[in-house]
């Protein structure tokens, strides 16, 4: 049995089933669509560790702690979900003093979450808004979105996954790495985007990626220096970015919910908290697998917080033809992971702002836009304005809740095997086509796996 221990939260995995027992509205989601099958081919890798970099400027972006702000202004009318004002953020719904900030290319930054040692991180609480992923091996990694704020210390920085094929689709951005395997470099490259891959790999070393020491999670960035190389590149212009609504008014038929506790594995456990005098969730993450402590950003040394957290179950598909990481016996590896953050099917989500729970749809059949989020009845279902966090789980994770206790258990297939050829379908081809048989768009009641 685990006990996390986390001041006043003290919960035992063994009492989960009590906790689905007790629940008046526990859900259990539907199965996951089936994988197509492809032919696999034998896998390869390519080190992550960036290249040797040329020397810093006597002045580099390492040595400065502060950030600029991000605006906090708001406005009462619902925004979105397919056009915004000139001087509203797309990604936040918050009103900016100077619309010019808009009008550049918006930046999807890897951010590195395990070892643990790579905590706290840089420019998580600049971020406009943040996607937080299964990575692989039971652990996650996070995409930062820049647009209306700047920050001047962003990272550790690392290599790119899968998943980032879509999201960089989603808000038309740049994407900003170090490292990356062979099978998702051969994923990236067809993209009409690739000249904005900002990685080692692309030819980019200090600035804008600068290493401070031989550690992998040592490369650091910053929102000026990346802008400027696209600048240079001529590639910093404006996106459409759209997809999301806000507003902040409380929407109706919200169910109470003061924590949210998600967990990716055994070792990859958050929990949100919500604060009354702020009205946003606050986070706290792993210490240990028994655990949890406030995470807070480097360069403020302050927790961190969202305005609006959003959860969106989608189907993971182990790609075994994508090697990401190895045992030391060099013979066994674990898999990248196709997050299938598209099709017209809508799939469930769950959306907590201003302590209060919705449940909900998404879908996404426009290539270039973020998904759209409704409510039972399919109007779209408003974000509180502000930071925005994104945890995308799998469709068969456990989802409970009691009273204003939430709680959601990730799981998709098993990432770990032998290198080589493997008989195992691989992943379905990237496009929008609609599941032949569409899952339920409302809520059963079920008791949760243990």
């Amino acid at each position: 049995m685990r006990t996390l221990r986390c001041g006043a939260r003290t919960v035992a995995a063994a009492a989960l089933g009590l906790l689905a027992a007790c629940s008046s509205a526990v859900v259990q989601l539907p199965p996951p669509l089936a994988p197509g099958a492809t032919e696999v081919a034998a896998a390869d890798t390519l080190a992550a560790t960036p290249t040797a970099t040329k020397p810093a400027p006597a002045v580099t972006i390492m040595s400065v702690k502060t950030r600029t702000p991000q605006p906090t202004a708001v406005v009462d009318a619902l925004l979105g979900p397919l056009t915004y004002p000139a001087n509203i953020n797309p990604l936040s719904g918050l009103l900016v003093s100077d619309p010019a900030v808009l009008q550049r290319k918006p930046l999807a930054i890897k951010i590195s979450n395990f070892p643990r040692y790579v905590r706290p991180q840089a420019g998580l609480a600049a971020a406009d808004m943040v996607w937080e992923h299964y990575s692989e091996g039971g652990t996650s990694r996070y995409t930062a979105i820049f647009l209306g704020a700047a920050a001047e210390r962003i990272g550790p920085v690392r290599s790119a996954r899968l998943i980032d094929t879509t999201l960089v689709d989603m808000v038309n951005s740049a994407l900003v790495a170090s490292g990356t395997s062979k099978g998702t470099m051969r994923r990236l490259a067809p993209k009409p985007w690739f000249p904005a891959v900002i990685t080692n790999l692309t030819g980019f070393d200090c600035p804008p990626l600068c290493m401070e020491s031989i550690d992998a999670n040592s490369v650091y960035t910053s929102t000026a220096a990346l802008w400027q190389v696209l600048t240079e590149k001529n590639l910093n212009a404006a996106a459409q970015v759209h997809g999301f609504a806000f507003q902040r008014q409380i929407p109706a038929g919200g169910q109470p919910a003061l924590t949210v506790g998600v967990d990716f594995s055994s070792e990859a456990l958050t929990e949100w908290r919500y604060n009354a005098a702020s009205g946003n969730y606050r986070r706290w993450i792993d210490a240990s697998p028994t655990e949890l402590v406030e995470h807070v950003d480097a360069v403020t040394n302050q927790q961190l917080t969202a305005d609006t957290l959003v959860l969106i179950f989608a189907n993971h598909v182990v790609d075994f033809t994508v090697p990401e990481d190895y045992d030391a016996d060099g013979l066994h590896s674990t898999y990248a992971t196709e997050v299938q953050l598209w099709g017209a099917a809508p799939r469930p989500l769950l959306v907590f702002r201003d302590g209060q729970a919705f449940a909900g749809q998404w879908q996404r059949a426009d290539t270039g836009a973020l998904p759209l989020l409704t409510d039972s009845s399919g109007a779209p279902l408003a974000l509180r304005p502000g930071k925005i966090w994104i945890q995308v789980l799998g469709l068969e994770s456990d989802r409970t809740s009691t009273g204003a206790k939430w709680y959601v258990r990730h799981h998709s297939p098993k990432d770990y095997g032998e290198l080589g050829p493997s008989p195992t379908p691989s992943i379905t081809p990237e496009g929008f086509v609609a599941s032949s048989t569409p899952e339920p768009t409302g809520t059963a009641t079920a008791t949760a796996a243990p």
